[in-house]
């Protein structure tokens, strides 16, 4: 009851709000394995893990985190639209803790993703999908094309970065463009409610988190 009780409050603290919801959306799924592209400071990670350790001993649980960690330059920060992550073994430090099974992969993830076939850690299947890595349209769509393959009908994906304003500052930057190109007759898609706002030079930020469901093919 206690483990409950702890994930609720979790929820509730999540901060910023829209995080709220990637934990909602994890008990939900109750995932045995768990690939976020953009592992930062593996704190959502941390907490995914958690939530899903309610339902499974954490010793089932695969968990695949993707980032540049202390590879990433000054320039691909700001062309990323980013946040300076930790190094890798302070992540993986962190994520060892929750008793999972801990796979941290570093570098480019239009390499990374490419080089994770089974028979290195890739021979589960995604039961959740966050994606929340570099924010520029490029690497976003290279991140959708290399993990599509692998969604299925029981995959539970949910993006980050959904910007739903006009301002010309997020018009190249996040998944609005990626989203809005997918095929609704094959996937679901609900952009989902909670709203984060920051104040930034030009304006303010609007921040929201799309969850997408690959539809399962008609029966013949």
């Amino acid at each position: 009851m206690w483990r409950e009780v702890s994930y609720w409050t979790r929820v509730h603290t999540a901060r910023p709000s829209r995080y709220r919801q990637l934990l909602a959306a994890v008990h939900a799924r109750r995932p045995r394995t768990i690939v976020e592209i953009g592992a930062h400071n593996g704190r959502n990670a941390q907490r995914m893990i958690e939530t899903a350790a309610l339902f499974a001993d954490p010793r089932e649980i695969h968990y695949h985190g993707f980032d540049l960690f202390e590879m990433l330059t000054e320039a691909e920060l700001v062309k990323e639209f980013s946040l300076r992550p930790p190094s890798r073994a302070e992540v993986q430090q962190r994520l060892e803790r929750t008793g999972a099974n801990i796979h941290l992969h570093q570098g480019y993830s239009r390499d990374t993703l490419k080089a994770w076939r089974p028979g290195n850690g890739a021979n589960h299947p995604i039961d959740f999908l966050f994606i929340d890595g570099g924010h520029s349209l490029e690497t976003i769509a290279s991140d959708w094309q290399d993990l599509a393959p692998r969604i299925t009908a029981d995959t539970t994906v949910v993006l980050d970065d959904y910007y739903p304003g006009a301002e010309p500052e997020v018009q190249q930057v996040g998944c609005r463009q990626l989203v809005e190109s997918l095929d609704r007759a094959a996937f679901e898609i609900e952009i989902l409610p909670a709203e984060d706002r920051f104040r930034k030079d030009w304006g303010v930020l609007r921040v929201q988190m799309v969850r997408v469901r690959r539809r399962p093919p008609l029966a013949r």
